[in-house]
């Protein structure tokens, strides 16, 4: 991911139970898949489908469940977490940019902007390539990534601004998370930094990641194009 997930070598990627603990506020999507699964499935496959998160709600609709996902730190959480789900839910090691699978699919989708950290146009249509070779006529494929913001993408370089709070899944401690970015508007490339603080350590964390800014048109021509 490199696409979401698609790159292990992303340390934002590294470590599941961070993940999963700093994400917990995001669950205004787990309703929009599992309708999508029930309407579109019963065969799903998630790209970057990262610790499973977007699964159980995938299941919840009767689906059949894949995830492709390149973290080996996150396909073993995932596994753990939709072990339950039996032959129903599988995790497979893989980039979205460069997979086969060997069968085809009713719903394929990359949720929670994966799809952003294909950095270039010839990743994002290697992906949007090996997706179509995954159809058959009917087939639908859907995509969340977030419409750029020009406050989000322009601000001084070196600004801390808060992104998240969470709590330690070891220690339960408060931690708060600033960012800031550096915005490149030739390569479309938004290079973000984020700084881990707790009362005791400020900053005792710094990571580092790349998104690509997709705007309407320029994935409207992409997806044309593929």
């Amino acid at each position: 991911m490199p696409s979401s997930h698609s790159d292990p070598n992303l340390m934002i990627y590294q470590d599941a139970a961070r993940y999963d603990a700093e994400n917990w506020w995001k669950i205004d999507d787990l309703s929009f898949w599992e309708a999508m699964a029930g309407e579109f499935g019963p065969r799903v496959l998630e790209l970057g489908a990262g610790t499973g998160r977007l699964a159980p709600a995938v299941l919840q609709s009767g689906a059949r469940y894949t995830g492709l996902d390149a973290s080996p730190t996150f396909l073993a959480h995932a596994r753990s977490r939709l072990a339950e789900y039996g032959e129903r839910a599988r995790m497979v090691a893989g980039d979205m940019r460069d997979f086969d699978l060997g069968e085809t699919f009713d719903l394929i989708f990359i949720g929670f902007n994966s799809f952003l950290h294909l950095l270039t146009n010839k990743d994002a249509l290697a992906a949007l390539g090996c997706i179509r070779r995954h159809c058959e006529t009917g087939t639908r494929f859907a995509l969340d990534i977030f419409v750029p913001d020009p406050l989000f993408l322009y601000r001084p370089e070196g600004q801390k601004v808060p992104a998240k709070v969470y709590g330690d899944p070891a220690t339960g401690a408060k931690v708060r998370v600033q960012e800031s970015n550096r915005y490149e508007p030739q390569s479309e490339l938004n290079h973000i930094r984020w700084y881990y603080s707790t009362v005791e350590k400020p900053d005792f964390l710094v990571l580092d990641f790349t998104m690509r800014m997709y705007f309407p048109d320029t994935l409207d021509r992409l997806l044309h194009d593929a």
